[in-house]
């Protein structure tokens, strides 16, 4: 059975979800829902239910906003966007892979080298249960200009480009709490990695350009947050000024 593994208030109208296998982010307010990724497509309901205990109702949900195209990432998007009109956003650049004009994603030969590593073959059937090879792409998604987004909540978030992990992935960072919703950029746990709770990256062959990658974890380093919300592993908080 498919559970939420926790959740955190970050700030008012901001709740941290730690999924099953992967993260989102619920922002509710002025009586309207946006979220900022949306899990795998079979997480659906626990996206639904986490609304719920936001305080808000899922039938408020109005957009989703993407840091990059991954199916773990995109969710059921795609339905929400069919079936209830929800808007689905990206940067510009990130949005072939979006659409599924393009597919830059990790596959099962990509796996391959790993496949005796502990946690790899029981990782790989979860993910793919959870509709990870699922037609997740949503051919009306729309771009995301400009270095920030108002939400409809009353939230205003900066995007903070991270290109690595996939050509036009993003980060957000919401200034009022100096969160910094990560995305795979950098994570603080996942199946394949040996530690769990502190920032790393994801293995290499998880990235599109492991270099760029890179660069952009080490740019991000920089950014004035205290607390991550990453798109793997549990949310980690830290003062500034406890940073060298």
């Amino acid at each position: 059975m498919r559970r939420i593994r926790s959740t955190t208030r970050v700030a008012p109208g901001i709740l941290f979800v730690e999924g099953p296998l992967s993260n989102w982010t619920v922002f509710h307010g002025r009586d309207s829902v946006e979220l900022i990724d949306c899990g795998y497509p079979a997480d659906r309901p626990l996206v639904e239910e986490s609304i719920r205990l936001a305080g808000a109702d899922p039938a408020q949900l109005t957009r989703i906003l993407i840091t990059h195209g991954h199916s773990d990432h995109l969710g059921a998007s795609a339905r929400f966007a069919s079936e209830r009109g929800v808007v689905v956003a990206a940067a510009p650049e990130e949005l072939p892979n979006v659409r599924r004009e393009a597919t830059e994603q990790v596959t099962v030969g990509d796996l391959l080298p790993s496949v005796l590593k502990r946690g790899t073959v029981r990782w790989t059937v979860a993910a793919v249960r959870a509709g990870g090879l699922g037609d997740v792409g949503v051919p009306d998604a729309v771009a995301l200009e400009g270095e920030e987004v108002r939400l409809s909540t009353g939230h205003v978030l900066t995007i903070v480009p991270a290109p690595g992990h996939t050509s036009g992935s993003v980060c957000f960072l919401e200034p009022e709490s100096r969160a910094l919703l990560s995305g795979d950029a950098i994570v603080s746990g996942h199946p394949l990695l040996r530690e769990r709770g502190e920032l790393q990256q994801l293995p290499a062959f998880f990235h599109h350009d492991a270099d760029a990658a890179a660069r952009s974890a080490r740019r991000l380093v920089l950014c004035d947050a205290e607390v991550v919300l990453p798109g793997h592993g549990p949310l980690i908080a830290f003062p500034a000024s406890a940073r060298p």
